[in-house]
């Protein structure tokens, strides 16, 4: 196994719905640490798992505070952490890495949202794109399952046929948006697709690596500019602790990486 593991190049992984995914997901630690340790030459990596039933592990639990010197694209979905699993992380890999993909990561009670992409603006020199679909917190998370609401899946493989197969990683053509991405739950509880990706078709940033694509989908069409020309204060993210919209989130995954603003702004 750790032969093959120093072959790769590229991981994907996805686990699909089962009875106590956390305890499977646990029973298989000491593997996943034989295999990352050995993949030193690894440069892409997702992990996934149902939206619906977010993993609950910490994230050490299954990457073992591995570093990898060539990692440039790394990804999850559907996992609840604390802010500083996501920080520590990156920060191990501040010097390569060029995309961040947090699918349906949920951030549980005391963490916010503001401290993760604080760091990465700061911090993470060297990144391209970052992508932060259906991003919220635990508890809003939860509410809306309580009261009913559908989330739904996004496994891998499941991406718009339109978007490319494989990512060059020294490639910046756009890969079209994930038409899979349904309708989430609104600020009120229901369950709508007005704030949700779908039917956009504005061209993602990145691509992928013999993967679904690690990488954001911001329409240009989205209302997302309020800085008036200033894009430093963490106030801008206007993250309240409590829940994610659209909006934000587009606005966020342009703010960690300092894209320009493109907003026509009138002056009187």
């Amino acid at each position: 196994m750790a032969l093959l593991a120093e072959r790769l190049t590229c991981l994907e992984l996805h686990f699909d719905d089962g009875i106590d995914l956390d305890q499977r997901m646990r029973d298989l630690s000491s593997l996943s640490k034989v295999v990352f340790t050995a993949a030193k030459n690894i440069e892409a990596v997702h992990i996934g798992f149902p939206s619906h039933r977010p993993l609950t592990l910490k994230l050490e639990e299954i990457f073992h505070n591995v570093k990898w010197d060539k990692l440039q694209a790394f990804g999850i979905q559907a996992w609840r952490l604390d802010a500083e699993e996501i920080i520590a992380l990156a920060r191990r890999h501040k010097e390569t890495l060029r995309g961040l993909r947090l699918r349906d990561v949920l951030l549980k009670e005391g963490s916010r949202w503001r401290d993760v992409l604080l760091f990465l603006r700061e911090n993470m020199s060297r990144l391209d794109w970052v992508s932060l679909r259906r991003i919220d917190y635990e508890k809003h998370f939860d509410d809306a399952w309580i009261m009913g609401a559908e989330v739904p899946d996004d496994p891998l493989g499941s991406d718009s046929s339109d978007e490319s197969d494989d990512w060059d990683l020294h490639d910046e053509e756009y890969d079209h948006v994930d038409e899979q991405d349904e309708a989430y739950v609104s600020d009120d509880g229901s369950v709508g697709d007005s704030d949700s990706d779908a039917g956009t078709d504005e061209p993602e940033e990145g691509g992928n690596l013999h993967f679904p694509p690690l990488s954001p989908d911001t329409p240009a069409s989205v209302p997302w500019c309020t800085c008036n020309g200033h894009m430093d204060s963490v106030d801008l993210l206007n993250d309240d602790g409590e829940l994610v919209s659209y909006q934000q989130r587009k606005f966020w995954e342009k703010w960690v990486i300092r894209k320009a603003c493109t907003e026509q702004h009138g002056h009187k």
